[in-house]
């Protein structure tokens, strides 16, 4: 009777660790949340919350996988009002990601997003990681969209980092061209190599 008890009582840590261990290192999402002040996109995510450190003033929207971390996508979350105060606005809308600078130490210009100076070997990593709809503009595919959330997958399989520029647009009323405002952190990829 006592060897089955402790038999049952075993299977069940080894099930319970089992469990544990799977649960760590399954794909964890991570989620940006943005929010428009003054209408300007801003991050309002606190540092430190998807992984990367607190002395930066880019480490608020900074995303980071470890090394041989799982797939997992990237939520960006725009939280309260979205009205848009610019001329002939509506409302402020999601809209895009693009990505570029690889490697780069600090952030690309505006232009320079996108991997047209990129050699084709280091392009081909983004590309695989991030599904890269437009290589000189660095437009990655979305796999969820709405107003308020969008996201992109990340396979996380290379090392290196790059930058992202987040997209808000604004409609007009009057049939104008949208504003745009958008904010523009990084993703560090620990990769599985």
């Amino acid at each position: 009777m006592k060897t089955r008890s402790r038999t049952n009582r075993f299977i069940t840590g080894v099930t319970a660790v089992c469990a544990l261990a799977i649960a760590t290192t399954a794909s964890a999402a991570k989620d940006v949340e943005l929010q428009m002040v003054d209408d300007q996109l801003t991050i309002i995510s606190k540092p430190g919350a998807n992984g990367c450190g607190f002395f930066s003033s880019r480490d608020k929207g900074c995303i980071k996988f470890k090394k041989n971390e799982s797939k997992s996508e990237i939520y960006f979350h725009l939280k309260g009002d979205t009205k848009c105060g610019l001329e002939s606005g509506t409302n402020w809308e999601l809209n895009a990601v693009y990505l570029g600078g690889f490697d780069y130490e600090n952030e690309p210009k505006k232009d320079g997003f996108g991997f047209d100076s990129t050699d084709d070997a280091d392009f081909n990593k983004v590309d695989s990681d991030f599904d890269i709809v437009d290589r000189t503009s660095g437009l990655v595919t979305l796999v969820e969209e709405s107003d308020k959330k969008i996201a992109i997958n990340n396979n996380n399989k290379y090392n290196y980092e790059v930058w992202y520029n987040i997209e808000a647009v604004c409609k007009r009323a009057d049939g104008g061209d949208d504003h745009v405002s958008s904010s523009d952190p990084r993703v560090k990829n620990g990769g599985a190599e």
